[in-house]
């Protein structure tokens, strides 16, 4: 069983901002495996099905991107057996959109979600998918800048983006963690 978590804030408000793009993944993998997203549980959103072969749960947390760590410790508390079974996917200010990076474990880069998961947990040895978001260069504080929606000049790339980060998702269920990353990780968005 593998355990995609992507992050991302819950509420309207924060639909289609540049920091739930780890939800708009998820919801692109349930939309094309025909799961739906609609269990309440361990302060997450769940739904369970198969992408390829293998059984998968897909996991949009509740707790708001600051405390991630609460829903993906629950996750693993309760039924992840080992966290080699999960795959969070997340924003990444500091990758230029239409680029994404996965890699099997590391710091948090700043990253407030994926600091409440190792803070939770207590390690960081988890595999992660980031998805780049960075349209133009930011100094100090960029909370306006991630819980804001991409502009429209960027939207069609954004989109692009959630499809290799779908792509490479199915490919590290199907094929294994070293495959997606040798595959995906040097792609650009909107490239074959």
């Amino acid at each position: 069983m593998k355990f995609i978590v992507g992050l991302g804030n819950p509420g309207p408000e924060y639909v289609g901002t540049k920091h739930n793009i780890g939800f708009a993944v998820v919801k692109e993998l349930a939309k094309d495996a025909g799961i739906k997203v609609t269990k309440s549980l361990h302060f997450s959103l769940l739904g369970r099905g198969k992408i390829g072969k293998e059984d998968v749960t897909l996991v949009m947390p509740q707790t708001f991107m600051n405390m991630s760590g609460n829903a993906v410790g629950e996750l693993i508390r309760r039924e992840a057996k080992d966290i080699s079974e999960i795959l969070v996917v997340c924003d990444d200010i500091n990758l230029e959109l239409g680029k994404i990076r996965m890699k099997k474990l590391g710091s948090s880069g700043g990253h407030k979600g994926l600091e409440s998961i190792i803070h939770v947990i207590g390690t960081d040895e988890f595999a992660r998918l980031r998805v780049g978001i960075a349209t133009e260069v930011h100094e100090g504080d960029i909370t306006e800048y991630v819980l804001s929606p991409f502009k429209r000049k960027a939207l069609r790339n954004a989109s692009h983006s959630v499809l290799l980060a779908r792509d490479a998702v199915v490919c590290m269920v199907e094929e294994g963690i070293d495959k997606a990353m040798a595959k995906f990780n040097k792609k650009r968005a909107g490239t074959s």
